[in-house]
């Protein structure tokens, strides 16, 4: 626990440490690094990353993907709208805990009730 808390409380992180933060292994760390999805300079053979950096570069990418998944999700609710549907989520069926107005579905063939007054006929009772 104490080499965590020495990570995180660092000014300047390795590649390895960046992995470990992130918990992914450090070639994966180093290819986001060097393809400028996360911050970092090369000294030499290895990568230096500074605190303040890595941190406004979290925060810049977890806002933007944000607002990309809440732009997709209203981008298909409008899609679903103008086709005249309702989203998925109002179109859920409701808990069947719950009691409804509807009638339960039938599956196969509906039975048509017996005639009552042929059978209490062939068993001699006038109707």
């Amino acid at each position: 626990m104490e080499a965590a808390d020495q990570i995180i409380d660092s000014d300047i992180y390795t590649a390895e440490q960046i992995a470990s933060l992130l918990k992914c292994d450090k070639e994966t760390a180093e290819a986001r690094i060097r393809s400028g999805d996360l911050p970092g300079v090369k000294f030499g053979k290895s990568w230096v990353i500074p605190r303040q950096a890595l941190l406004q570069c979290l925060n810049e990418m977890a806002l933007s993907e944000a607002a990309q998944r809440k732009a997709d999700l209203q981008g298909t609710r409008a899609a679903a709208l103008e086709k005249g549907k309702t989203p998925a989520k109002a179109a859920a069926a409701p808990s069947p805990m719950l009691p409804t107005n509807e009638r339960p579905r039938r599956r196969g063939q509906s039975r048509k009730p017996p005639e009552l007054g042929g059978l209490l006929a062939s068993h001699g009772m006038p109707c």
